[in-house]
């Protein structure tokens, strides 16, 4: 969710960029020229990290999740699970230490889960372990965290980030939907909005 932050002395966009986000370059993101004493919206993009020499999935789990064992919350989402990390890739790192919750309704899944909070029902398995309940179902009435983790949606033929802004936010009237799809595109570097490829992952900053 987005949250509120006031400016002190020595703030900049990018240093907020840098300590909410994980990465500088998201600055536009946060808005235009700061004065000291503004309220902000911080609008809740994905915490980035980016990997560098000697880092491992462990030393990131315990960073992130004080627990080595979490390293699947951030491989999973990353297509890391089956591989080594690469220096200089930027990782997305699920928030479990602010999470949502949800009472498990009747009949839902895993996957449905997965798919309403993240757009992909593959992801399915950051909820089980972050509920430690992996090999188990989640039952009616059970109270789950929701790690925070921007919805995603990847690219496919006929797409435009205009279309894709307004199935994942709704139809708020052009002018709304123009300043979302800005949005979209500066959390995700698309510099061009007339040019995603196919194949290509676009997240969805949460607003609510």
């Amino acid at each position: 969710m987005s949250k509120k932050y006031q400016v002190v002395e020595g703030d900049s966009r990018w240093g907020l960029a840098e300590r909410f986000y994980g990465d500088g370059r998201l600055y536009p993101v946060i808005g235009g020229h700061i004065l000291l004493g503004q309220m902000l919206e911080i609008p809740d993009v994905t915490f980035r990290h980016r990997v560098v020499a000697g880092d491992t999935k462990k030393k990131l789990a315990v960073h992130y999740y004080h627990d080595e064992t979490m390293s699947e919350v951030f491989e999973i989402p990353n297509g890391a699970a089956q591989r080594d990390l690469i220096v200089g890739e930027w990782l997305v790192i699920p928030d479990l230490a602010n999470p949502g919750q949800h009472t498990v309704a009747i009949g839902e899944t895993w996957e449905e889960l997965a798919d309403r909070w993240y757009g992909d029902a593959h992801l399915w398995r950051i909820i089980t372990i972050a509920n430690h309940m992996v090999n188990q179902d989640p039952q009616p009435g059970q109270v789950l965290i929701q790690p925070r983790l921007n919805r995603r949606r990847t690219v496919v033929a006929g797409d435009t980030l205009w279309n894709l802004t307004k199935d994942n936010y709704g139809d708020n009237g052009d002018g709304r939907t123009l300043d979302l799809m800005m949005l979209v595109a500066t959390a995700n570097h698309i510099a061009d909005w007339n040019r995603i490829k196919v194949g290509q992952t676009v997240y969805f900053p949460s607003l609510d």
